[in-house]
């Protein structure tokens, strides 16, 4: 008997390569993430600075003007803060699309991988089929040689 190939192996081939790829591409949308959470602390870490340095300014006295451009400083970090919390939300968004699509792409390599068992399976079962038909045949010659060699 012919050694075992599954019918579908190109297929199975491209699906895991698709699926690396996908996996691939949610890894990345996540390091982005981590890289836009750190942006973040960032932005908050500054705000926190320059609201204890306003504090400080009206502490010790100075010029309205000085008041007026460090609140400027605020509000633009506190504008960057909201829009790099925006890209966030965007960016988590885009992770639960992958997501979706590596679970579906896991899905079809799994469902090619259970079809790979069950020809396997069918592969196996004719291969012993033939085994005990060969088995029988050789059996029945022996019989039939013993039988006629002694007349």
């Amino acid at each position: 008997m012919k050694k075992f190939v599954f019918t579908l192996q190109r297929l199975k081939e491209y699906r895991e390569t698709a699926l690396d790829t996908e996996k691939g591409t949610l890894a990345e949308l996540r390091a982005e993430l981590q890289e836009m959470e750190a942006e973040l602390e960032k932005i908050l870490e500054d705000i926190v600075r320059l609201n204890r340095e306003l504090m400080e300014l009206y502490r010790n006295g100075t010029t309205a003007n000085d008041i007026a451009v460090h609140k400027r400083y605020i509000n633009n970090k506190q504008q960057e803060l909201h829009m790099k919390r925006h890209q966030i939300l965007m960016q988590n968004r885009k992770i639960e699309q992958q997501l979706e699509v590596v679970i579906e792409a896991t899905k079809e390599v799994s469902k090619l991988e259970k079809l790979e068992e069950h020809q396997l399976d069918d592969y196996k079962a004719a291969e012993q089929k033939e085994t005990e038909m060969f088995i029988e045949e050789f059996v029945s010659n022996a019989d039939w040689r013993k039988s006629h060699s002694g007349q």
